[in-house]
């Protein structure tokens, strides 16, 4: 089977975001070569790890992560936001490897990847690192430097390289951190008042806290839903639903992926009647940071989301208020078992049209081997030989996990399965923007939240859509 790898990787619920402009300055052009594509993936970017060669090159790094280049978002008490620049670890970070290196790390941040793509789109050489969650496989061929092979990548990382953004061949982002993906952030203050001490362990008992917490006055799930990306946690969520990591490529072992007795369409049905429950927010959230100010001053209870989420949302607790009332917990068992999903995290990518690829490579690779760095960003090391740091707000879903009360399942491989059943979804329009999740969430009439006819008409629309350009592109489940 041939695949047109115009496919979108969706890697949002694992990265950090900012709403943060990018800044700017001059880059110097007078770097050393360039490494070679498919350098191997443990190098410092120069023989035997000496950077000496690279002191006085200027990298240039964009990131989505503002909140680690400007310091996380918090309250005063007056209730004005600030920057607390004592956490803003990439900076701290890339002054300290300037100094041991001598190369220069020039920090912009970015919302998102359109502001990125117009200069690789003409070659501009002025971004030299980089992290992008939602390039499409083309895209990721077409702007980035292989950073290794798969195979060097299973050496360093073991079976998370599998779920990097890769061709099946080579690795174009190395993720250096691991996390729990796609679990409940909450605010403990609020479940105890409701009369729940930790996250209820069944689906039942979680929906009559989520009943006792709308009694309260209180949203039960902040969702933030004027856009569509908050939606994607759907996607892990029929992980849990399924007890299976490889429920979105399994879409393809059916006709109707989005009828209730498939896992993705059980799960978007969970979703959308606890919307008719009025478990989300009546009025949309004007943006995700204020989705997440409601769970940190307790106008919400919690959010359904991966780890990235608790340090900013423990950043904007009211002052005077103990961060750590913000806690991260696995969801309920919705009939298979407990899990929680483990997946690679935070990208780092050099531009194709770098002049600086190997100062860029060391400085990547000097990420990779901090394991303080990449826990307090929420993360836990990963690479070989790294003495991993483990985060306070894992403690929780450690010791279940240690206890036998939730078992892991380790994020899926971007394999063909994968980006066929991506491809059959593209073709059908249902792919961009998650609009397979968006078109039916919002098919419910809130005017009549107990009418599920336009539910059940979308859901038949879909599975047409799917089962048509499934069977024109030819394309089956392959063992």
């Amino acid at each position: 089977m041939k695949l047109k790898k115009v496919l979108a990787l969706s890697l949002a619920a694992v990265l950090t975001f900012s709403l943060a402009g990018c800044g700017s300055g001059e880059k110097e052009t007078d770097a050393p070569a360039e490494a070679a594509a498919g350098k191997e993936a443990g190098t410092k970017g120069t023989e035997d790890g000496d950077s000496s060669a690279l002191k006085g090159t200027t990298i240039r790094v964009y990131t989505h992560s503002g909140n680690r280049v400007l310091g996380e978002e918090k309250k005063d008490k007056n209730g004005n936001t600030y920057r607390d620049e004592s956490s803003a670890y990439l900076k701290h970070l890339a002054d300290k490897f300037t100094e041991e290196t001598g190369i220069l790390v020039e920090l912009n941040v970015v919302s998102n990847e359109e502001e990125l793509r117009p200069l690789f789109q003409v070659e501009d050489d002025s971004v030299d690192v980089f992290t992008a969650p939602n390039w499409s496989l083309e895209e990721w061929a077409q702007y980035t430097e292989v950073y290794c092979t798969v195979t060097e990548g299973q050496e360093l990382y073991g079976e998370y390289a599998l779920a990097m953004p890769n061709n099946g061949t080579d690795i174009f982002s190395i993720m250096p951190g691991r996390a729990y993906n796609q679990a409940v952030v909450y605010n403990e203050e609020v479940i105890k008042a409701a009369g729940y001490e930790e996250i209820p362990a069944t689906l039942e008992e979680f929906n009559q806290m989520c009943e006792a917490i709308k009694a309260n006055g209180i949203t039960p799930i902040s969702l933030h839903r004027v856009e569509n990306w908050p939606l994607a946690t759907v996607q892990d969520f029929a992980a849990y639903v399924a007890g299976n990591a490889n429920v979105f490529a399994e879409c393809l072992k059916t006709e109707n992926p989005f009828g209730e007795a498939a896992p993705f369409g059980k799960t978007i049905k969970l979703y959308t009647r606890w919307k008719a429950n009025g478990y989300f927010e009546q009025e949309v959230y004007t943006d995700f940071g204020v989705a997440m100010d409601s769970v940190a001053y307790g106008r919400a209870g919690m959010m359904l989301f991966g780890s990235w989420v608790v340090p900013q949302i423990q950043g904007r607790v009211p002052e005077g208020k103990d961060p750590s009332v913000i806690k991260f917990a696995p969801a309920p068992d919705f009939g298979a078992g407990r899990y929680v999903l483990a997946a690679p995290a935070d990208n780092w990518a050099i531009s194709k049209f770098s002049k600086n690829k190997e100062a860029a490579r060391a400085f990547i690779e000097y990420i990779s081997e901090d394991a303080q760095f990449i826990a307090d960003s929420g993360f836990i090391a990963n690479k070989e030989g790294v003495e991993p740091v483990v985060p306070e707000l894992y403690s929780i879903i450690d010791e279940m996990v240690e206890a036998g009360e939730c078992k892991v399942l380790l994020s899926a491989p971007t394999d063909e399965n994968t980006l066929a059943n991506q491809e059959v979804l593209t073709e059908a329009g249902l792919y961009a923007d998650y609009k397979y999740v968006g078109l039916l969430f919002d098919a419910l009439d809130m005017a009549r939240p107990d009418d599920w006819s336009a539910y059940e008409k979308q859901v038949e629309v879909q599975n047409k859509a799917y089962a048509k350009y499934k069977d024109e592109l030819g394309i089956e489940w392959m063992d």
